[in-house]
């Protein structure tokens, strides 16, 4: 499925697996997204879990930064957090992406 915002004033994308992802127990496993990205220069974006998978589900979509610039396929990492197997179906809406315009900081250090 492609991309899209479900309403016109989501901050997100809803995201669906590319592909059937089977997970032992306590396993960590990349999931094809089949997509990819182009980013106007000072934007970045992040892949965050969905709020209905992340209540609902013991499979967890570990946040991630997606660098400007970056051009591959984007994947999302997950995490089964459960003592029993599960899976993500493909198809499945299983995490959002969220664009966002970045800002340069200058960061100091704390004498101890």
């Amino acid at each position: 499925m492609a991309p899209h915002q479900a309403h016109p004033d989501d901050a997100g994308f809803d995201l669906y697996a590319d592909q059937t992802v089977y997970f032992a127990p306590f396993e960590t496993k990349r999931v094809s997204l089949g997509i990819s990205i182009e980013l106007n220069k000072g934007y970045s974006s992040e892949i965050r879990p969905e709020p209905g998978l992340a209540i609902q589900s013991p499979v967890k979509c570990i946040p991630t930064t997606i660098r400007n610039g970056y051009h591959d396929e984007i994947m999302a990492t997950f995490t089964n957090l459960s003592n029993q197997s599960n899976q993500i179906n493909k198809g499945d809406k299983v995490c959002q992406l969220v664009v966002q315009h970045d800002t340069q900081v200058q960061l100091t250090n704390l004498d101890e």
